[in-house]
């Protein structure tokens, strides 16, 4: 005789996540602007902005045709999972005793290889007839993603690999890649026409929330040979998503929701949540330790005052989130930090010996100065931001726009 049963699980997605609702408590504090006057350098509007780019999934095995046990049943929702399958059947063989157990431990079983893939499962409903030899499983599995969004997100992260020297990049090298990728082409925003927890919003759409960005973090990591898992935990006000990244050999939180500023700056990066021991990511986040393995390294820990790094002959040039932004330098033979002049600084980056920045001590004007703290000068005499470096040109927006000047 048949009997049937139907299973209901609404799997945990994070509706309104912590970094939304906490804006007011993790956004920047506004710095305030000294104003100056200095003369003004030629410069060429320009439109638009320039874009990066994607990694294959792993093939999987076809399932068995009758699954025989746990570690079959598993294949088969791994296999279906991970080809994004909404509805499939799977026929099994053995006692139906405890089949409701097995399936929980089947399923869990799935998601665990796969965090990628389990980070954007939605709702699912299980449907089987049994008797009690056999059963005939039915599934119906929502998802934050499709197949054809899928291919998208795979042929991004093939550009990102190609535009990049994987096989000479350090592990610390690949994970400060990530981190900087995302933040610099994503804006924290539930306003994307894909779902915002999707590391597709994030990855094609350039938005997202931090189940987009923390599924994004993991796609780009795996491709890029970095050890990593999706975590699930929470911040003082609810839940919330981040990674966790194996560098040389120790595991480290890394968080790029938090890295990206708030307001959005476009360019600009922060790493208070770069590369994080426990004890530190435990003052302001929460999660289930033992599901999860152990970070207890301080290597990192200097990073955390760290914002907009721009690395000339090894040393590291910064603005010290720790000290008003004012620009400070980490040598690379002491890793002592110092600071480099009394100045306030925003959208860091760097050509050769010159450091280039928004001059927050200047009216938020254009500026530049020496590595070495000397020959400091206003450039354009404009409060500007988003500052990046491409091909030779040093870009920057005003309130005209997107603007462009030769170095």
């Amino acid at each position: 005789m048949l009997n049937k049963l139907i299973l209901l699980v609404i799997l945990l997605i994070l509706a309104k996540p912590a970094y939304d609702i906490t804006m007011g408590f993790l956004a920047d504090t506004p710095i305030p602007v000294e104003v100056a006057t200095e003369p003004v350098p030629s410069v060429e509007s320009i439109e638009g902005d320039v874009l990066p780019a994607q990694a294959t999934s792993p093939p999987v095995a076809q399932p068995p045709k009758t699954a025989t046990s746990v570690a079959q049943l598993t294949d088969a929702f791994a296999y279906y999972f991970d080809q994004f399958t909404t509805q499939f059947t799977i026929s099994y063989k053995g006692s139906t005793a405890q089949l409701e157990q097995l399936l929980n431990e089947a399923t869990e079983a799935a998601i665990a290889r796969n965090p990628y893939v389990g980070g954007h499962l939605d709702t699912r409903e299980i449907e089987y007839e049994y008797t009690k030899q056999a059963a005939t499983i039915s599934v119906t599995q929502s998802y934050l993603t499709t197949p054809a969004q899928e291919q998208r997100v795979d042929a991004i992260v093939t550009q990102i690999l190609q535009s990049q020297p994987i096989a000479t990049m350090s592990d610390y090298e690949k994970v400060k890649f990530v981190n900087d990728y995302i933040v610099k082409n994503t804006e924290y925003s539930e306003q994307a026409s894909a779902s915002p927890h999707s590391a597709y919003a994030v990855a094609y759409e350039g938005r997202g929330v931090c189940q987009g960005y923390a599924l994004f973090a993991q796609k780009l990591l795996t491709a890029m040979g970095i050890e990593s898992l999706y975590v699930v935990g929470e911040v003082y006000t609810g839940g919330h998503a981040w990674n966790l990244v194996k560098v040389d050999g120790e595991w480290y939180h890394l968080d790029t929701t938090w890295n990206d500023p708030l307001p959005d700056r476009g360019h600009s990066v922060r790493y208070e949540y770069f590369l994080k021991n426990d004890a530190d990511m435990k003052q302001d986040h929460t999660w289930e330790s033992k599901n999860y393995p152990r970070a207890a390294s301080k290597k990192f820990v200097s990073w955390h005052q760290m914002q907009d790094i721009y690395e000339y002959n090894g040393d590291r040039y910064f603005a010290n989130s720790k000290d008003d932004y004012t620009i400070y330098r980490q040598q690379q033979n002491t890793n002592s930090i110092d600071r480099v002049a009394d100045v306030r600084a925003m959208y860091l980056v760097g050509v050769g010996d010159w450091l280039y920045f928004s001059n927050y001590s200047q009216g938020a004007y254009l500026s530049r100065m020496k590595v070495d703290g000397s020959s400091l000068e206003v450039l354009v005499r404009e409060e500007v931001e988003q500052l990046y470096i491409e091909e030779g040109y040093l870009y920057f927006t005003t309130d005209e726009g997107l603007k462009k000047m030769a170095l």
